[in-house]
């Protein structure tokens, strides 16, 4: 399986996964042969990348961050639960739960963020993998805290659910409160609520509200911190960046928008590079993501494509390899011979 991009793919391409629509319908099922007609129908939905079938790449395949069950469940629950009642709250609660549970048996598994091939549309990615993101980033804390807290991302993906992503991109300051003011009503735990309140606080206290470094409530930095590096992935304005970059970004505001301690978290949970994704070497080599450790995630398990080692197989985290280093995505459908 290779994951290609979306204006890399070519007729006579072979899908190798399932696309979904984000009420769980197929669209277009694993083995397709794709026509000119659905590649560019694929380009207006917005579905930036798709796995394909590849020559030498049979063995390559993905391990999903959530089953597509879980997906399913959550997308239709957002899109047909119309007004908050405790019904719509309860069935939000049910769905996190059965998402921990799956953080639980995927916690010795990296963070690879979930596809728009996979949810249907980029808004709805966006909150799919804000949730997940937001499980694995509170793993290690008391389940009733980190449930919580998710509960938050998605109950913030409810109400955001008739915006577009460029208006969740640019909120108001205060855009959580409204959602609160309403929330309050049902007796939501209060560590949800103070997470939604806070979650635009900044560390060095630029955010709003003004609070600064540990006056910042810890679910509301790992809500933050998880939002604001999946809003540059999955953004449509034009100006989304690979997952790799969005991390440089993220990582680049240490100690200034969110903590040192928070941002070192997601390094060692989120993928840069994803499973089957084409990606250059020291500046000139081409190679394969293979595998993506749970333990280095920035340092995969990679075939080589092209230069003097070409059909080796690579262990970033060996010793001997530690100074080769991913520099990019290779952004070219063919490499050199």
């Amino acid at each position: 399986m290779r994951l290609l991009p979306i204006n890399q793919l070519q007729p006579g391409d072979i899908t190798a996964d399932t696309l979904r629509s984000t009420d769980g319908r197929i669209l277009l099922r694993e083995g397709v042969t794709l026509t000119q007609s659905m590649i560019e129908t694929l380009s207006r939905w917005g579905i930036p990348a798709l796995p394909v079938e590849w020559p030498g790449f049979k063995d390559i395949d993905t391990a999903a961050a959530l089953p597509q069950t879980i997906i399913d469940e959550m997308t239709h629950w957002a899109g047909t639960s119309g007004e908050l009642n405790w019904d719509v709250i309860g069935q939000a609660q049910r769905i996190v739960r059965k998402m921990w549970d799956q953080v639980l048996d995927r916690h010795r598994q990296a963070f690879e963020l979930i596809g728009v091939y996979q949810v249907g549309t980029p808004f709805w990615t966006f909150y799919v993998n804000l949730v997940a993101l937001v499980l694995r980033l509170g793993y290690e804390l008391a389940p009733e805290w980190a449930q919580s807290y998710a509960l938050a991302a998605t109950l913030m993906g409810f109400y955001h659910a008739r915006m577009t992503l460029t208006e969740v991109v640019e909120p108001h300051p205060n855009h959580a409160q409204p959602l609160v003011d309403q929330l309050r009503q049902f007796q939501i735990p209060a560590p949800c609520i103070t997470s939604l309140l806070q979650h635009h606080a900044r560390y060095d206290g630029s955010g709003v509200p003004a609070l600064k470094g540990g006056e910042i409530y810890r679910g509301a930095m790992i809500l933050g911190l998880a939002e604001e590096f999946l809003i540059w992935v999955f953004r449509t304005d034009g100006q989304s960046l690979p997952a790799h970059e969005a991390l440089e970004w993220i990582i680049g505001g240490a100690g200034m928008d969110f903590s040192l301690e928070a941002v070192k978290k997601l390094q060692r949970i989120v993928a840069p590079y994803a499973t089957g994704q084409v990606v250059i070497v020291d500046n000139h080599d081409v190679a394969v993501v293979r595998n993506v450790p749970w333990d280095w995630p920035a340092r995969p398990t990679i075939g080589l494509l092209s230069g003097s080692e070409k059909g080796t197989i690579v262990d970033l985290r060996e010793a001997n390899q530690q100074n080769r280093v991913i520099t990019d995505i290779y952004r070219e459908r063919l490499w050199p011979a």
